[in-house]
């Protein structure tokens, strides 16, 4: 069922190793633009800070040449009137009254009020006209400023956009590719299935051709744990069990198929991050209160073993030398009941699969185990 969905290999697809390196180049690249994104960002966001600060200090600057072109306008009113009242004597104004009752004559009076009252508003008035001068001023260096700040940020927003559209592309050339090597891995994992399966067919096939010639009685001959493991590996009997069990094997069932669709991580122990097989067993046996040891091989040689034919949820079945190493290699947790009806085991397969819900295989099994 995998294998359709694969690339097929007359399409020559690319080696995995060379993918992984692919892979590999790819999230460096992603991490270096992820950086620059970072530099960039901030550097954005300093100018537009920048930008806004200018636009306050510019509202303010036009606010106080506004209130300076008001008070102009005022003093220059007043000094157009006083300067009519500085030649109509008889039109008395308060601001000059201690002058006018003063013992002098008019052109005294005059002279007096020419220099003292319209004299002092017109200083003011060229005071406010130099402030208003100097504000102009400084509004002219602001716009000029904020001009320049303006088109800094326009460029540090292209610059993070641009980044943006980089870094996005990367990571999706990056998905792509991990796709692909995925799907490499699982194609090898088919392949490596296939030519296990034609071995073992081949080998049960020599397997009752030496039996037929009176093998057995050689094998008896040799004696010893490795005789009867030989005969034991590739016999490809039966199990049967029952869909109830302790209520110890039912709760450890339970667990681990809490884990279902957890990766394969060889090693690992750590739930809803990666398991490996007898990781995953020992997990789950451990939240039903049983400790267990850490292996396949520790948990085949240290628990109790039962019949083949006697299976209860939650006991273990063992598999020997399927990976030409000659030892316990492999282990499942029996289940009694599921989608493969008395078959149903779980597992934590291989590098590639996740953990699921498997129908009890017999090769290299070598017996069954109950904590």
């Amino acid at each position: 069922m995998i294998a359709t969905t694969l690339v097929s290999a007359s399409a020559s697809p690319p080696s995995i190793s060379s993918t992984k390196a692919a892979v590999s180049q790819l999230e460096t690249e992603l991490a270096t633009q992820q950086a620059r994104s970072e530099a960039l960002g901030q550097h954005y966001d300093a100018v537009q800070s920048r930008l806004e600060t200018l636009d306050a200090e510019i509202v303010k600057t036009h606010e106080h040449i506004v209130a300076v072109r008001s008070q102009v306008a005022r003093t220059t009113a007043l000094l157009q009137k006083d300067a009519v009242l500085s030649y109509v004597f008889d039109s008395v104004d308060v601001g000059a009254i201690g002058i006018f009752t003063q013992n002098q004559n008019q052109v005294d009076a005059r002279s007096v009020y020419n220099a003292q009252v319209i004299g002092d508003i017109t200083a003011v008035e060229a005071n406010l006209s130099r402030e208003q001068q100097t504000l102009q001023s400084v509004q002219r260096n602001q716009h000029e400023q904020r001009d320049q700040v303006a088109q800094a940020t326009n460029e540090a927003a292209l610059l993070v956009s641009q980044n943006n559209a980089v870094e996005a592309a990367t990571s999706h050339e990056l998905a792509t590719m991990n796709t692909t090597l995925k799907h490499l891995v699982e194609l090898a994992a088919v392949a490596a299935a296939r030519k296990a399966a034609a071995e073992e067919a081949a080998r049960q096939s020599a397997a009752e051709a030496a039996a037929a010639a009176g093998a057995v009685a050689v094998a008896g001959e040799t004696g010893g744990s490795s005789g009867i493991i030989a005969a034991l590996h590739g016999s490809g009997g039966s199990i049967s069990g029952s869909a109830s069990g302790t209520s110890a094997g039912e709760a450890a069932f339970a667990a681990a198929q809490t884990q279902i669709g957890v990766p394969y991580v060889w090693g690992g122990e750590s739930p809803g991050q990666g398991f490996d097989c007898s990781g995953l067993t020992q997990w789950a046996w451990a939240q039903a209160g049983v400790s267990i040891p850490r292996t396949a091989a520790e948990q085949w040689y240290a628990l109790p073993h039962v019949s083949l034919s006697q299976l209860q949820p939650g006991d273990l079945l063992f598999y020997y030398n399927l990976d030409g190493d000659n030892t316990i290699d492999h282990v499942v947790m029996y289940g009694g009941s599921g989608p493969f009806g008395a078959d149903t085991t779980i597992a934590a397969a291989y590098t590639g699969t996740d953990i699921s819900l498997y129908p009890a295989f017999t090769s290299g099994l070598i017996g069954a185990a109950r904590p």
